[in-house]
């Protein structure tokens, strides 16, 4: 068959399988087509083209994206940094300007206090309220404005010195003290009051526009610590601004405190003046006698039982009195090892915010300073003012001066602070009262046996362990129901013979300490002398 033609090849090819076709009916037929190696090379190649042009285009947009991103990041931070430069340029140039601003305020604040400490000597409330009416007009700028006064009497606001008014209101315009109006709620609440503020606070702003003034810009109050004189009223601006900045609130607000400062040390002798006008005849030296008192008895009791000594200078010889008083010496347990922890700037401070506490409470008890030890205090009570039991006053002042330690001790505690214990000593009885010194230097204080006593128990708590002790004398006075341990046969230095003394035990339950007040009033003021003593509470020492 090598010779047959490929035409005769075929039909024998296709005989052939025809004729083994019965044999083969038992298995399917498959037919076999050889593959083409270049047809499948192509194909190959033009899926691995594919293949690649995809991951081309791919890295170019995620290229793309990248650099959209970065530019956009780019922008975002120029943006930031333009914003953040502004900004920071905007708060340099405020501060700028506060900074001058409150440099203005300082000025004007230290040309305030040039004038003030200028009136501090003055004799003549012509001249003082002429000096107010020169600041509200040169210094606050106002063209339009009343200075009120209170009529205590009347119980009132009345117009004593203004500008830009006629003359017509000193007789037509007073507003009473109880009404409702800017000006009195000015005055009763002690703080400036400004129109712009106020529209914003509801029960400000229905006052504002209240007859007979009505169009108060500013209310500035004039008081002092313990009084009202009154309040000024500015209607406008000398250049006509409503708007009251910072720089000016800061002012106006701290005017209230230098000119009622001024009124206060000025007020004596604006009462020596009205004498003066009167059929007394009050001399240059009996001015100067008063202003000596104000000045004793003002750094050694409250302000309202220096106004009654002044109103009624027979009830203290400052030349000596007798007078039965109670005594009482405070002093710190411990206090050279409290003070060896801290710097003297430290011990100093601390000693005065101490101090300054426990002189309130004294105050708060009808008691007077005497003066101060170093870290010791001497207080009197009955000397100045008249008690009817000085020895329950020194006794619950005492009790309150230690429940205050505790919490200034709570207070110190919370800031690292080591603390620290005191102890106080009670005597009431005869002292003798008066102006004691040289020549160059005089203090009103007291002398005689009972403030030695009352120093010798304050030390005597050392050795007992006690925290408060007093004589007989003062516990005879003392209400029932306190607890207490007697402690008899005690040897004081000075005294020839053993006496009896009082440990009063002020902390009855826990941390709490009692209070006598609600006792202080109760009618039976002895002991029956079968009186069961407690059994003593200990105390941290």
């Amino acid at each position: 068959m090598r010779n047959l033609t490929p035409a005769y090849a075929m039909h024998a090819t296709i005989v052939l399988a025809f004729a083994a076709a019965p044999l083969c009916a038992q298995e399917p037929l498959t037919l076999v087509v050889a593959p083409a190696p270049l047809a499948w090379a192509i194909a190959g190649l033009l899926a691995l083209m594919l293949i690649l042009l995809t991951g081309i285009l791919l890295t170019l947009v995620k290229k793309s994206i990248g650099e959209e991103v970065k530019l956009q990041q780019a922008v975002k931070k120029s943006v930031e940094d333009s914003y953040a430069r502004k900004v920071r340029e905007e708060y340099q140039a405020k501060q700028a300007l506060l900074d001058k601003k409150l440099d203005q305020v300082r000025q004007r604040f230290s040309m305030v206090m040039m004038k003030v400490k200028n009136l501090l000597d003055t004799l003549d409330p012509e001249h003082l309220f002429k000096a107010i009416s020169d600041l509200v007009e040169n210094d606050i700028g106002a063209n339009r404005y009343i200075v009120f006064l209170v009529d205590p009497i009347k119980k009132e606001l009345y117009p004593f010195r203004w500008l830009g008014y006629s003359n017509e209101i000193q007789k037509v315009l007073f507003i009473p003290l109880e009404a409702a109006h800017i000006l009195t709620y000015s005055l009763k609440r002690k703080q400036a009051v400004f129109r712009a503020s106020g529209l914003t606070d509801i029960e400000v702003r229905k006052l504002l526009d209240r007859k007979p003034v009505s169009n108060t810009l500013v209310a500035i109050p004039l008081f002092s610590r313990d009084k009202a004189y009154g309040v000024i009223h500015i209607e406008s601006f000398a250049d006509g601004h409503t708007e009251i900045d910072e720089s000016e609130t800061r002012f106006m607000t701290a005017l209230p405190t230098f000119i009622g400062g001024a009124l206060s040390n000025a007020d004596v002798f604006v009462q020596t003046r009205e004498e003066l006008t009167s059929a007394k005849k009050v001399s240059e030296q009996e001015i100067a006698e008063k202003r000596r008192m104000h000045e004793i008895f003002s750094r050694y009791t409250s302000a309202e039982l220096v106004e009654n000594l002044m109103k009624n200078p027979e009830k203290i010889d400052l030349g000596g009195v007798n007078k039965t008083a109670a005594i009482l010496f405070s002093d710190i347990a411990g206090f050279t090892a409290f003070s060896a922890r801290f710097s003297p700037k430290e011990v100093v401070n601390l000693m005065n915010e101490y101090l300054s506490r426990m002189t309130e409470v004294v105050l708060n008890h009808q008691g007077e300073i005497d003066k101060f030890i170093g870290d010791a205090i001497m207080a009197r009570f009955g000397v100045l003012s008249e008690l009817p039991y000085p020895a329950r006053n020194a006794v619950e002042a005492a009790c309150a001066m230690l429940e205050e330690l505790d919490k200034l001790r709570n207070e110190w505690a919370a800031r690292g602070i080591e603390n620290f214990n005191i102890r106080i000593g009670i005597a009431t009885g005869p002292v003798l009262a008066g102006n004691i010194g040289s020549t160059r230097r005089q203090e009103f204080t007291v002398m005689g046996t009972t403030v030695n006593l009352a120093s010798r128990l304050e030390a005597l708590n050392k050795e007992i362990g006690s925290r408060i002790l007093v004589d007989e004398e003062t516990f005879n006075h003392l209400p029932r129901g306190l607890k207490f341990v007697k402690r008899e046969n005690q040897r004081i230095r000075g005294l020839n013979e053993p006496i009896t003394v009082y440990e009063i035990h002020e902390l009855a339950r826990g941390p709490k300490v009692i209070s006598l007040q609600s006792k202080l009033d109760q009618n039976n003021h002895n002991r029956p002398a079968n009186n069961t003593e407690p059994k003593p509470v200990s105390f941290d020492k």
